[in-house]
């Protein structure tokens, strides 16, 4: 089977760029020259793209004179090959779609070669197969990161055109000063300005400090806004997690749920509430053992179909890694340094739970950043670490920055944000971690002189049932 291509649209994209200086832009960001399978076109694509990084003029005769100086010219079809290409072309309208059909011609033909490749790796018997498996899951993971705007070399006059029209959509998409995915926690959209795009976001605490609790509050909060969710759950089923998301919204007993005594009442409500969630825009993943290249590959199939809005991981340190032999430090900044990779290649907030280590226990207040557990890689390729803690558990009975009694009270410390302030967050929860929501009446944030107490207990919200212990 010969290879696919279009020259008529590899040459109407090029003919675009000889004619239109906007042109230009929408190509070289899309396109790289190896996407051009026709030699001649690839030579024509590279002049172009050095008149255009020198700020030169960029037209048929001055793509003529470049190619003449590189000593190129023949390889490109000389003059009247680059003159028919200008002429071919009217107008670069419907520009973008070509690039797109162009590129998945290219993809098209990748994809031949890599499978060709590991077809015959697969009918070698020398080969370990799972070796080839690992390769081919690799493989075409890349193939798919390989997106038309992957092009990550920028000449200023773009990055400044790219920052203007990103200033632009914040101020059209900002609803009270959100510009991202709602967190669900009023002061946390404050600092952040919800999830932003592109940004890896790790929340950690120590075992039972009420990391998934906290994941599934962020999930329904996205979801709820129309953001569509994908959870991947290391360590519970997608069923446990959905009895969680449906206990959290409806009035049953957490207790008399798992023991299987509900009320007729109780099984009606979780009946209908079960029936609301099932329209939240949230898919689950309960792969066991499942390692971090194949949770990449995962991710981006499911956000080139539109069903990736906010990704999270549930957590860190039972995502595997497909390199053997090395320490689990080692595997654990790998799993951190591609899940970084990940959120900016999708475009989109991911949220990575992670443990601190015992020595967050021996403290007497909120943890530390150093409390990360297994890797510093964690603290350095995060956007964002927020690190959990709730005071009762370790028998604190009166925060020290505000006097407030902590029944029910959680602290979400902002401890590195890239873009933005640092801080405590104080949130609600009830005594089964099912609810989460506002701390009520809490004055986030408030000095540490300030030990003025709202009320003797500090209650949390009435969304709780009155004052959680």
């Amino acid at each position: 089977m010969g290879m696919v291509y279009a020259e008529e649209i590899e040459g109407a994209v090029l003919g675009a760029c000889l004619l239109e200086r906007s042109a230009q832009a929408v190509v070289l960001k899309s396109l790289r020259a190896e996407m051009f399978y026709l030699t001649a076109h690839r030579v024509v694509f590279e002049a172009i793209n050095a008149l255009y990084a020198r700020g030169a003029a960029v037209d048929m005769l001055t793509v003529t004179e470049e190619l003449r100086a590189q000593g190129r010219l023949d390889d490109a079809g000389g003059p009247f090959a680059v003159a028919k290409l200008a002429a071919g072309v009217a107008t670069s309208a419907h520009l973008e779609y070509h690039c797109g059909i162009l590129f998945q011609y290219y993809l098209r033909r990748k994809l031949v070669e890599v499978l060709t490749r590991e077809l015959a790796a697969a009918n070698d018997m020398t080969c370990d197969v799972y070796d080839v498996l690992i390769d081919t899951q690799r493989e075409l993971g890349a193939l798919l990161e390989d997106s038309p705007l992957e092009n990550h070399l920028h000449p200023m006059p773009e990055v400044m055109d790219d920052t203007v029209a990103l200033v632009d959509r914040r101020q059209e998409l900002a609803v009270n000063g959100l510009t991202g995915v709602p967190t669900g926690l009023q002061r946390l959209n404050e600092m952040t300005g919800g999830w932003q795009p592109g940004n890896l976001i790790f929340t950690a605490a120590r075992p039972a400090d009420g990391k998934t609790a906290l994941d599934l509050f962020f999930a329904r909060q996205a979801a709820m806004a129309g953001v569509p969710v994908v959870f991947f759950t290391l360590e519970m089923t997608a069923s446990e997690l959905g009895e969680r998301m449906v206990l959290a919204e409806s009035s049953a007993d957490p207790l008399r749920i798992r023991q299987g005594r509900l009320s007729p009442e109780e099984v009606e409500d979780v009946h209908r509430t079960a029936e609301r969630m099932s329209a939240l825009p949230v898919h689950v993943d309960d792969t066991p053992y499942i390692n971090v290249d194949q949770l990449c590959v995962i991710a981006k199939s499911l956000r080139a179909k539109g069903l990736l809005g906010l990704l999270i991981v549930d957590y860190l340190q039972l995502l595997a890694t497909v390199n053997p032999g090395r320490t689990r430090e080692q595997e654990v900044a790998e799993c951190s340094r591609k899940l970084k990779g990940l959120a900016r290649s999708l475009g989109c907030p991911v949220i990575v739970s992670s443990q601190l280590n015992r020595q967050a226990e021996d403290r007497a207040g909120s943890p530390e950043l150093r409390h990360l557990r297994e890797s510093g890689a964690i603290e350095q390729d995060a956007d964002l670490v927020i690190l959990l803690h709730r005071p009762e558990r370790y028998h604190i009975r009166v925060d020290p920055d505000t006097g407030w009694s902590t029944r029910g009270m959680g602290i979400a410390t902002v401890a590195k944000h890239r873009n933005g302030a640092t801080g405590k967050v104080y949130y609600g929860y009830n005594p089964s971690m099912t609810k989460i929501g506002e701390f009520a009446g809490t004055p986030v944030t408030a000095p540490a002189n300030n030990l003025k107490r709202k009320n003797d207990e500090g209650k949390s919200s009435d969304l709780f049932g009155g004052s959680a212990g």
